[in-house]
């Protein structure tokens, strides 16, 4: 699987996690820009601008595939994160009425985001 491949998978499964609560469209968009400035090299930037995680810049890179690395290295943390949090909400009756859940559609869930295509 490529990179590209990888982060449309995991920007998939971001989506579906996000799409259990209320969120923004900019939840779903993660960029990678190149620069050029000053007659330098360019270099590219892997970013995200959402409500749901942390406004993220990776650092500057000197290659469009190291930003594609930090953009999945970045989701792939994300996805376990939530992951965490499922299985941690799977026993509370509270937590499942908050999601307008049940505990099968949650495993659901969790089974999908761990699974690779």
């Amino acid at each position: 699987m490529t990179l590209e491949e990888e982060i449309i998978e995991l920007t998939a499964k971001w989506y579906k996690y996000v799409g259990m609560d209320h969120h923004k469209d900019r939840d779903c968009h993660w960029y990678i820009t190149k620069t050029y400035s000053y007659g330098q090299e360019p270099y590219w930037v892997a970013s995200h601008h959402g409500y749901r995680s942390e406004v993220w810049y990776s650092p500057k890179c000197d290659t469009e595939e190291l930003a594609e690395t930090l953009l999945r290295d970045k989701l792939k943390k994300l996805v376990e994160e939530a992951i965490w949090y499922l299985k941690r909400d799977l026993d509370d009756q509270d937590a499942l009425d908050w999601m307008v859940k049940t505990k099968e559609q949650v495993e659901q869930m969790i089974k999908e985001l761990e699974t690779n295509k």
